[in-house]
């Protein structure tokens, strides 16, 4: 029987919050699941038990910019298949492809953010590129621009992750937004009673997320020990490993598995968790469910989903190493194990029930 129901994600290039949220998504829904790759280093979907249809438009590109233009016109102009849908869910930077919708299908968008490199931080992006690429970049950028503001008014119904990014959205696009909060499978991640002596960070290795800023903090620290997860694909990966080479108290584990993942939170003090202006983190809600409290920014989205010195340690948002070392210093392992019962009765507040319960309201 044919599927009523198309999701359509950019890239699965990474292992991170967004590609998981994306997985949920089309696992509760039955979807089939499209996008502009599936790459070996991010979920393997399969692996995964998503069992429906998978449709690749476009092959994986490292290359920033080549990337995106490339993934442009795939969305463009090889999405001609979502005509046969009743219903398409975008995700990310995709929405070029609404224009290959039928006239009857109803278009949904979930916005994880505006694009930041055209809207709010578009010249923290312009200052990367080079001086005598500087002309074609802004042209471009502005018919990105133009092309989002069209694409974003012709979805039926906008869904978004915070209060935060319904601002944002507001802001930039002058369009409503719906939020429904990101999801945890709170039957897989759930508590247990092994614990240990060490720090955990699992978020992506990229400047945005600031791990070199914990690892910084803990090379300041020697008898306190940090381990901390990386992928394949993270962009900073190997600037950070090779800084961490001769510091007995700092472990990095490349790509663990679920199972893995799980248990390093589980035996963890607590995650750290510290980005940039973040719109909506789902780790540290895997963390929480764990029984695990989050050290945090005290930074836009991040405060939707915690509860101040009863889930988290809640640092200054500029994240210095010396906030840093003052959180990790203050939290023993007995403080943190004090903070269990508040850290999962305040995850299960986005279990996937609660998600799946709003998101097919929506789409009736």
């Amino acid at each position: 029987m044919k599927n009523k129901i198309l999701i359509l994600h950019d890239t699965f290039l990474y292992v991170g919050g967004g590609e998981r949220l994306i997985l949920l998504m089309a696992k509760v829904l039955g979807a089939d699941l499209a996008s502009g790759f599936f790459d070996k280093w991010s979920y393997n979907l399969r692996e995964q038990w998503f069992e429906w249809k998978m449709i690749e438009v476009s092959s994986p590109i490292f290359k920033k910019w080549f990337r995106h233009i490339k993934l442009k016109f795939a969305f463009l102009f090889r999405t001609k298949f979502l005509k046969d849908y009743e219903k398409v869910i975008f995700s990310w930077d995709c929405i070029s492809a609404v224009r290959n919708c039928a006239k009857e299908t109803k278009k949904y968008y979930y916005c994880h953010t505006p694009p930041r490199y055209i809207f709010d931080q578009k010249e923290a992006y312009y200052e990367k590129v080079p001086f005598y690429q500087r002309p074609i970049y802004l042209l471009l950028l502005a018919i990105f621009r133009r092309m989002y503001l069209s694409d974003i008014s012709k979805m039926d119904v906008i869904f978004t992750n915070s209060t935060t990014t319904r601002d944002r959205i507001k802001e930039f696009t002058w369009l409503d937004a719906e939020i429904i909060y990101p999801p945890i499978d709170i039957k897989f991640f759930k508590p247990t009673e092994t614990r240990r002596q060490y720090f955990f960070s699992y978020a992506r290795l990229s400047a945005i997320k600031r791990v070199d800023r914990i690892v910084d903090a803990f090379k300041e620290m020697p008898d306190k020990e940090l381990v901390f997860a990386y992928w394949r694909n993270d962009p900073e990966k190997e600037a950070i490993l090779k800084s961490v080479e001769w510091f007995d108290n700092i472990t990095p584990i490349e790509s663990p598995s679920d199972e893995e993942l799980r248990k390093l939170i589980w035996e963890a003090i607590a995650t750290i968790y510290i980005p940039i202006n973040e719109d909506f983190g789902m780790s540290p809600v895997e963390s929480m469910a764990c029984w695990v409290p989050v050290i945090w920014v005290n930074d836009w989205g991040l405060r939707e989903t915690v509860i101040d010195k009863e889930t988290w340690i809640l640092i200054d948002k500029e994240a210095k190493i010396a906030d840093i070392k003052d959180a990790v210093k203050n939290l023993t392992l007995e403080e943190s194990i004090k903070m269990n019962e508040k850290c999962v009765a305040r995850a299960s507040e986005f279990s996937l029930e609660t998600f799946w319960n709003k998101l097919k309201d929506r789409l009736r």
